[in-house]
């Protein structure tokens, strides 16, 4: 379960509206991470002819994460191009899209759960279940995993990919789409009934054993001290949870990667300048976009800041 770095959090915003009234305590959350500005993870990439930078994002983040680095600011006003997974900004996209994110009636969510699941969805949230019953399973879910988050002070606003998007808008600079909202909907609601009730279930288990709250802590601390290789472990051991988590890991990060990857290579070739901003989850480890450039030639290395005033930022070793 891993919401902060790839999800379509534009589409998230009407079902997570429907959960705001629901009943739900998350008591004794630590707040995650530090208030202080955040490095995140930067890769620069290089061809013979062009060099690219390519950031991590994480989708909800809070406003002392602000500025970030010297080299990512840099980065981001020398491109003419700026890449995203999607503009979260478009309302009018987020609201095509979701529709594949809800079931249609007399269709419901409980004719797709299994009963120990629904039952368990219902323990959490009550009566106020009615309230979920035409959402699709992994809608609820992320949009549940969202109250942790806020639970702790984060917000979509503050969110690093619509921070670039803001400030690409406000310079006139481009802003490309590696994906739509509507692909996004469709590999969330087009989920079978298994894998919808298994990614549901594991999520309304991680709430309630504390689990959801210990794994947002450690990914927001390694990605605010720009930790890549810690991680690229989380979420290894997020996959090798069960069958289930490696489907979806596979579903969720890996299926994608390569057509992001493409389209980032397309640009490069074709000269131009870009900054892309894709989620964390999609930029470190095996078959990640970083993995997939260096296998085609790309010459790639981290940016990390330092505590040397010489060099602010060191080269780290290639992915």
């Amino acid at each position: 379960m891993i919401p902060l770095l790839h999800p379509p959090y534009p589409l998230l915003k009407h079902a997570f509206n429907m959960l705001a009234g629901v009943a739900i305590a998350f008591h004794g959350l630590a707040q995650a991470g530090d208030e202080t500005p955040a490095n995140g993870i930067l890769w620069e990439v290089k061809s013979t002819m062009n060099t690219a930078y390519l950031f991590g994002s994480i989708h909800l983040a809070k406003a002392s994460f602000y500025p970030l680095p010297d080299a990512v600011q840099q980065a981001f006003q020398q491109a003419d191009v700026l890449m995203v997974e999607i503009d979260g900004s478009d309302a009018e996209a987020g609201k095509k899209a979701m529709p594949w994110l809800s079931y249609t009636t007399p269709d419901n969510l409980k004719r797709h759960l299994r009963t120990a699941t629904w039952k368990k969805l219902q323990a959490m949230l009550g009566n106020s279940v009615a309230q979920v019953s035409q959402l699709k399973p992994a809608i609820v879910a992320t949009s549940l995993s969202l109250g942790i988050f806020t639970a702790q002070g984060y917000d979509a606003a503050e969110g690093v990919d619509l921070h670039f998007i803001r400030r690409a808008h406000a310079a006139h600079k481009p802003v490309v789409e590696l994906e739509s909202m509507e692909f996004q909907a469709q590999v969330l609601g087009g989920l079978d009934d298994e894998d919808g009730d298994a990614l549901l279930l594991q999520t309304l288990e991680a709430l309630q054993s504390g689990e959801a709250v210990r794994e947002t802590e450690q990914m927001v601390r390694a990605w605010q001290e720009g930790d890549a290789e810690t991680l690229v472990r989380i979420l290894e051991q997020t996959a090798d949870k069960d069958k289930g988590s490696r489907k979806m890991m596979k579903l969720l990060l890996d299926d994608r990667n390569p057509h992001m990857a493409a389209q980032m290579a397309a640009a490069i070739h074709a000269g131009k300048k870009i900054f892309v901003v894709v989620g964390a989850g999609h930029i470190a480890g095996k078959n990640s976009i970083t993995d997939l450039l260096q296998r085609q030639g790309y010459q790639l290395r981290q940016l990390r800041q330092s505590g040397s005033p010489e060099q602010l930022f060191l080269p780290l070793r290639q992915p």
